[in-house]
């Protein structure tokens, strides 16, 4: 499903996952995860402050997210059942494997 214009592999008005701090407050995306399951595919986008909680969270499409920072377009082959993590928005990514449940 990736093309030129979109390397991820769903569609740019596919639902991710992210907070208010991210859209409201401007924070930069310092946590990235792809999680899959039987029967579907999960991004997510936050901050990487641990705040969790659904009065925060919100579904927005992949390409809005883009819009707020470009430089996620280096995660659109993040492995299914990894994370990324960065210090700051010019820092290198870090990847792992989710922790198994």
């Amino acid at each position: 499903m990736p093309t030129q214009n979109n390397p991820f592999p769903i569609m740019l008005d596919a639902m991710v996952v992210t907070s208010e701090y991210i859209t409201k407050g401007r924070l930069p995306v310092l946590y990235v995860c792809r999680e899959v399951d039987e029967e579907e595919e999960t991004w997510q986008f936050h901050c990487g402050n641990g705040d969790f909680t659904m009065e925060r969270m919100q579904l927005v499409r992949l390409d809005n997210i883009l819009r707020l920072d470009d430089t996620l377009v280096a995660l659109a082959q993040l492995p299914a059942g990894h994370f990324a993590t960065r210090e700051s928005i010019d820092a290198q990514w870090k990847v792992a494997a989710l922790p198994e449940e």
